[in-house]
Formats: C-alpha cells, sequence, structure tokens
C-alpha cells in the first residue's frame, strides 16, 4: 500500500507538471511590497485549485502561502527570491506551498488581459456603432491595442454578410466607430485587449444598427382611369437595410414637385387641402395586406386605412400617382419614393377636351408626323455614325479595350501622352498595355467601404499575385458616371502611379481589373502604417533605434525616386507610410492612391510658403519629410499639440516657432530637422542629402512627452 501511495504521488506530480502552468519558484512576500494582492482561497485542497481559481480570476500566476492561503497577481518577485519555502502541500505532496513569508509561485497559463468591461453600442448612423468600453480590470502588463469584430446574427440582407474586424491602437483606448456595417441588423460586438504578451478574452455585446432606406419601388403601373378614379397595379417593395413595413398610395398634383426625404412623413388629403401642399397620401395598407391591394383605386371615396381617398378630376388635370415603402422598428422610420407615373408613358390616351374643332384635329396630326419625322432624321443619323465608325476601326490596330471610354482630345499633356504623338493615338489602349490586367478571379474585393474617393469608392480586398495572397486596395472607377474633366484627372494620377514603376519603398500598383460597368485599380497596401506602430511602441513595444534610421533611409529614398519621375508627394506623414511584415517601410498616397488614405490636417506638415497656397514642390517635401523624423522620434505625437486649431499652427508658423527637440533626439538629428524646415527654400537639404542619415547615431528612446490627439490630425 505504502509503494502504491508513492507510485500515485509521484505520476500526480508528472500529471500536474504537464499542464499549461508551471513552478516559477519561492520569493519573498513582504507585508509593505505585496505582489500578490488578492486572496482567491482561504484553505485551498491543493495548489491545482489555486491556479485554476486564479485563472477564472484572469491573473497570470498564483501564490500559495503557509500551505493556507491562495493569493493571485500578474507578477512577481519583486522582493527577491527566498529559500523558505520549506511547507509541502497536504493534498499535493510533491509541491510546496510556501512559508509564512515566503510564496511558491506557479503560472496559470494565461499572458492576455481580462475582457473589457461596460461595452456600449450606440446606434449612430445607419451602417455603422459607435462603440464604448472601459479597460480590463487585469492587464496584466502594458496594454497595446484593442481588437474588435462584428458578427451578424439577423439581418434583412438576401446574401451572406462578412465579418468586420478592426484594430484601435493604444492601451488608453476607450472609444471607436466601427462602419461598414448592415444597416437594420443585429450584431454581436466582441473586444479583446491586447497587451505586450499576447491577447486576453473577448467581451461581447449586441445591438441592432439603426435601418436604412428601403430600395426605390417601381412607379404604379395606370391601368384603368375614368373621370373620378385612377387604377394602378402597384410594384412589390424590398429592402435590404430593414423591414418592409408598410405602402402608401400617393396623388401628386401637376406642376408640384414632393420632397424625397428618407425620414419625411406625407400628410393625408384634408392636411394638404388646408396647407395647399399639392401632395396628399390616399391610402396606406401594411405589407402582410399587399396581394389584397395591389391593385389599387384612387379616388374612389372611401377611407382607407387612416387617410380619405378623395375622388379625383382627372377632365381637367390629370395627377401623377406615386408610391412609398416604408421602413419600420420601434421609433425608427425610412421611406423610399417611387417616380411619379406619366399618363403618355403609361399607355393611356390623354383626356380630350370637350367640343375638339377640326383645327385641334388637324394640330394632333401635325404634331404626329413631325415627331416621326424627328424620330427617323435620329434613326438616320445614328445609323450612319455607326458605318462611319466601322470604317475607321478598319483602317486602325487599336481597338478600346479598357472600360474608360472617350474622346482623345480629352487628355492632355499632364497625364502619361506624349507631346509628339499623333492626334488618332489610342492612348487607353497604350495605357493598358502598361500594366498588369488582373484576371477578375484572382481579384476578392470586401463590400464594406473605406474611403469615398474623388473617382468612386476605396475597398480592402486581396489579389493573388503568383498563387500568394496580398492585401490591397481596390479603387472601384465608374467611368460612365465621369464627368468628361474628371476622366483627364483621373487619367493623370493613374499614370503617376504607372510611371513610377516599382521601387523596394513604394506601395506600388499591382494592376487593373475590368468589368462591363467598372474599372479597379489594385494598389499595393501594407498590413500596418507607421503612425500605428509608432502608437504601439508608447505601450511597451519599443522602436530600436536602427529602424529609426532605417525607416527615414527609406522614406528619402522613396522621396528621391519620385523626384527622378517629376512627381511631387502632398500627403506626407507617419500615416502615409506603411510596414510590411519584415518591417519594410513603403510610401503610399501618390497619385491616385491618396484616396485610399485617412482624411488628413496636412495643415501641420506643410512648408511656410505652401500656407500662402503656392503650389506644392520638392522643397515643401523636404518640410513634410522633417516633420515625420519629428513624429518618429515622438513616438507618433501629434506636431504643435499644444495649439488647437489651424490658425494658431499658420501664425506660429510664420512667426518662426518650429518644433522642439524632444528629450532622447540627439544634435545631429535635430540639425537636420531645423534644416528642412528653414525659411529659405534654397536652405534645405536635398533628397539626395537626407538619404544619408543613417551616417548620424541614435540613443534608444526612453521617454515620451510628446501627447498622440487625434482629432487635431484628423479631418
Amino acid at each position: 500500500m505504502i509503494l502504491l501511495w508513492i507510485l500515485t504521488s509521484v505520476l500526480g506530480g508528472i500529471t500536474f507538471a504537464q499542464e499549461a502552468y508551471e513552478y516559477k519558484g519561492c520569493y519573498r512576500n513582504l507585508e509593505a511590497d505585496v505582489d500578490f494582492p488578492v486572496l482567491a482561497v482561504s484553505h485551498p485542497s491543493s495548489p491545482s485549485e489555486c491556479i485554476r481559481e486564479c485563472g477564472s480570476r484572469y491573473y497570470m500566476f498564483a501564490g500559495l502561502m503557509n500551505d493556507q492561503q491562495c493569493y493571485c497577481g500578474s507578477e512577481y518577485g519583486r522582493s527577491g527570491p527566498s529559500l523558505g519555502c520549506t511547507i509541502y502541500c497536504v493534498a499535493e505532496p510533491t509541491a510546496l506551498c510556501g512559508s509564512l513569508d515566503s510564496v511558491s509561485v506557479y503560472s496559470t497559463g494565461l499572458k492576455g488581459p481580462s475582457p473589457p468591461r461596460h461595452i456600449q453600442l450606440i446606434r449612430s448612423e445607419p451602417g455603422a456603432l459607435q462603440i464604448t468600453w472601459e479597460p480590463p480590470n487585469v492587464p496584466n502588463g502594458k496594454l497595446i491595442a484593442y481588437n474588435l469584430r462584428a458578427v451578424s446574427l439577423t439581418s434583412h440582407a438576401s446574401g451572406f454578410l462578412p465579418t468586420i474586424e478592426i484594430q484601435v491602437q493604444g492601451g488608453s483606448s476607450n472609444t471607436t466607430t466601427m462602419r461598414g456595417l448592415q444597416p437594420g441588423t443585429n450584431y454581436n460586438v466582441s473586444i479583446v485587449a491586447v497587451n505586450t504578451h499576447g491577447s486576453g478574452s473577448a467581451a461581447y455585446s449586441t445591438n441592432w444598427t439603426l435601418i436604412g432606406q428601403p430600395d426605390k419601388p417601381d412607379p404604379p403601373k395606370i391601368v384603368n382611369k375614368t373621370d373620378t378614379t385612377v387604377t394602378v397595379v402597384l410594384a412589390k417593395g424590398s429592402s435590404e437595410s430593414g423591414p418592409v413595413s408598410r405602402y402608401q398610395v400617393v396623388v401628386v398634383r401637376a406642376g408640384t414637385i414632393p420632397p424625397t426625404d428618407s425620414d419625411r412623413t406625407y400628410p393625408g388629403y384634408e392636411q394638404s387641402r388646408e396647407e395647399g401642399l399639392g401632395y396628399y397620401v390616399t391610402g396606406e395598407f401594411e405589407a402582410g395586406d399587399y396581394e389584397r391591394y395591389k391593385t389599387f383605386t384612387i379616388g374612389d371615396g372611401r377611407r382607407n386605412g387612416r387617410f380619405y381617398n378623395a375622388p379625383l378630376d382627372t377632365r381637367s388635370s390629370m395627377p401623377h400617382i406615386g408610391l412609398i415603402v416604408t421602413s419600420e422598428i420601434r421609433d425608427e422610420k425610412k421611406y423610399s419614393y417611387s417616380e411619379l407615373t406619366n399618363t403618355v408613358s403609361a399607355g393611356l390616351e390623354a383626356p380630350k377636351p370637350r367640343g375638339a374643332s377640326a383645327t385641334v384635329v388637324v394640330l394632333y396630326v401635325a404634331i404626329v408626323l413631325l415627331g416621326v419625322l424627328l424620330l427617323a432624321s435620329v434613326l438616320t443619323y445614328v445609323v450612319l455614325r455607326r458605318r462611319h465608325a466601322r470604317s475607321r476601326a478598319k483602317h486602325s490596330s487599336e481597338q478600346q479595350e479598357l472600360t474608360l471610354q472617350g474622346p482623345v482630345c480629352e487628355v492632355d499633356n499632364m497625364a502619361y501622352v506624349p507631346e509628339d504623338v499623333p492626334e488618332r493615338k489610342n492612348h487607353y489602349q497604350d495605357l493598358k498595355s502598361k500594366v498588369w490586367s488582373i484576371p477578375k478571379n484572382f481579384l476578392v474585393i470586401d463590400a464594406a467601404v473605406v474611403r469615398r474617393g474623388r473617382f468612386g469608392t476605396v475597398h480592402m480586398g486581396t489579389v493573388q499575385i503568383n498563387g500568394v495572397p496580398k492585401t490591397a486596395t481596390v479603387h472601384t472607377i465608374s467611368d460612365g458616371l465621369l464627368r468628361a474633366s474628371e476622366k483627364k484627372a483621373m487619367l493623370r494620377e493613374l499614370d503617376v502611379c504607372i510611371r513610377v514603376g516599382s521601387h523596394i519603398n513604394l506601395a506600388g500598383l499591382i494592376g487593373t481589373c475590368e468589368t462591363p460597368e467598372s474599372l479597379y485599380v489594385v494598389i499595393e497596401m501594407p498590413p500596418q502604417t507607421l503612425k500605428n506602430r509608432l502608437l504601439a511602441a508608447r505601450s511597451g513595444d519599443p522602436l530600436p533605434p536602427n529602424q529609426i534610421l532605417s525607416v527615414g533611409v527609406s522614406v528619402a529614398s522613396a522621396l528621391l525616386h519620385l523626384q527622378n519621375h517629376k512627381i511631387v508627394h502632398t500627403c506626407l506623414c507617419a500615416r502615409s507610410v506603411g510596414l510590411e511584415s519584415d518591417g519594410t517601410p513603403k510610401l503610399m498616397g501618390h497619385g491616385i492612391a491618396k484616396y485610399a488614405l485617412e482624411d488628413i490636417k496636412y495643415i501641420r506638415w506643410k512648408a511656410l510658403e505652401l500656407l500662402n497656397n503656392e503650389k506644392w514642390h520638392q522643397e515643401g517635401v523636404v518640410w513634410a519629410f522633417g516633420v515625420l523624423l519629428w513624429e518618429i522620434f515622438s513616438m507618433g505625437g501629434t506636431p504643435y499639440a499644444d495649439l488647437v486649431g489651424d490658425d494658431e499652427v499658420e501664425d506660429a508658423v510664420r512667426r518662426h516657432v518650429r518644433l522642439p527637440q524632444l528629450r532622447d533626439m540627439p544634435d545631429p538629428f535635430y540639425e537636420v530637422m531645423l534644416s528642412c524646415w528653414s525659411t529659405n527654400r534654397d536652405e534645405r537639404p536635398t533628397l539626395d542629402e537626407l538619404v544619408r542619415i543613417d551616417t548620424l547615431s541614435v540613443c534608444p528612446i526612453t521617454s515620451v512627452t510628446e501627447p498622440y490627439i487625434p482629432e487635431l490630425e484628423l479631418n
């Protein structure tokens, strides 16, 4: 029996060692400097019980003293090691349980923070939730970020809704707005705090997003008319952004333009008559009664729901008929309006005035004949033009395959068009020959809109390059909706990305993908921005000094490459520098790519002369480069954080106020920055000189003195 007890104890000790926790050692535990502030169990049955209890409370370590007290904490050893853990645990004789003044420390296996607290989801706008929270009770180290994830639970959308994920940098952050959500959808939002050791446990909360407007319904179709009534067939409503709750049939007098706001309520006949509005609701019914009211007679003199269906006088004036589809949840209401009916397009004969004379009949006939002649002339012109176009195509080897179409004369020499090309050269085909035409099955585009650029929306996406998926931004351009001037501007900015070609420190153009409706411009997007990396460095993930030099040299090299191609970068700051997974810096925001950047107030990076609305130049880029170096040394601090308004910043720069030298900033580096901010632009260093800043030495940054105030930087 004794041998059996010994084997059992040994095997129990082996099993204990194989679990996630481990014995960390014996340490002194002074009352004035307690590492384990939380008494979890007064008389634990075993170390395993103490470890489980501390783990359930999200602490990293469990401490046992005198085999009677179980304590929990996030650190240990501040009072130094001890040899005083002489008491073995009664329930587990192979494990130590401390002593009166020493604690036996065990790891619980946890490293991340406890869940954030008091999550609130506020419905701020359709397709968005404003999220607030409080930090974890047990951070287990320095917090550096929060990961948020929204999963749809219930929705009125017909298709699959993707999961939305964002990261909020900074351990002190406690609010954000999650956009790109589907309106009228119940989301489960999880928040996970991240410290320097890893991610913690999630906290959850659910809420509905505000509903959006229903889909625009088709106009009613007129099927019958009398002197006092009009019978219409109503289209069935639909909505991806909320329920279809009810329908309203409206009457609009000729010559009246009714409002179409998504939250506008139309009056009934009596109120409209009193206020002289010229439009009113003549009938209303619930969505479940659609089949019953699908064919609706307007003007029958009855009450329909809350509204009086007043008789019409179609002989003197034929009114327009419209349909309103209503979406409603609780106190939320959204309306969507159809186009109004037109008696001619509906196929009905306009009412004839009584006593029409022979002259009127002759005029009717003349109008019809002239209309037929005009239509025949237009058709003849179209046919002749098509024949002429086919004839020209036979004598030209160029074919316009790009979605971008329009007269060649709209493209000027500020884009990629050389001066000496013949007038008939196909510039769109020339453009297409310079970029990779991405197969449609190689490109996956997220539905959520991350930015709205000048020429269309910007989405995140992935593109397959040699079988490897790469994250990218996708600029969606609907060429048919662009004006001629917008096409020219778009081609100029796209050509900037083409002309610079490939450079190791530039986020380059990957290619384009075409559909009959849109052109997709795909551009590299590194997984992290320099700004976010700097802010993370404030929470325990320091930036090595050699990386400071590497970023500075790389950005200067990228700017020099742009300068060699006669391109001026107009949005240089820490947010426009991306970092690849291996730390390689990539300058973003040149050409059309600038529309994928956050909306920044660049006033804090602008050179003195640019405050007078002078055109951007390379010396102004050098000024912004100096501010970027200051951002790096300040670990993402806001330039001129003590100045709130843009006018205050402008006034300070005009008075020769410059950004201060920081505590850990070497004198040679600050001298470089001051030279970048020289009042005389000719005295500023060149980019050829700035690429050699790695010859300077940098000390580790040990303190952060400048605050980061996002509302001063972002528009």
